[in-house]
């Protein structure tokens, strides 16, 4: 998962994220990340359109971004 995150904010792609809240509730979110400190992560997300922290541990999922898909 680390490896990820670190390739994410060295090339500057986001990543999708299914995230568990301090209340148990799960969010889909679309982030930048901005730091890697510890077990946090400050990124910006694109969902609240401001810079969160979220815990590593409460992360589900994560995948990098999808390519856009081009009809021709």
């Amino acid at each position: 998962m680390k490896g990820i995150l670190f390739r994410s904010m060295e090339e500057r792609k986001p990543v999708e994220i299914i995230y568990m809240s301090k209340n148990n509730t799960f969010t889909q979110r679309k982030i930048f990340i901005k730091e890697l400190k510890g077990s946090s992560i400050l990124a910006y997300c694109l969902t609240r359109k401001q810079l969160r922290i979220f815990n590593l541990n409460n992360i589900m999922s994560i995948l990098p971004e999808k390519p856009s898909r081009q009809i021709s």
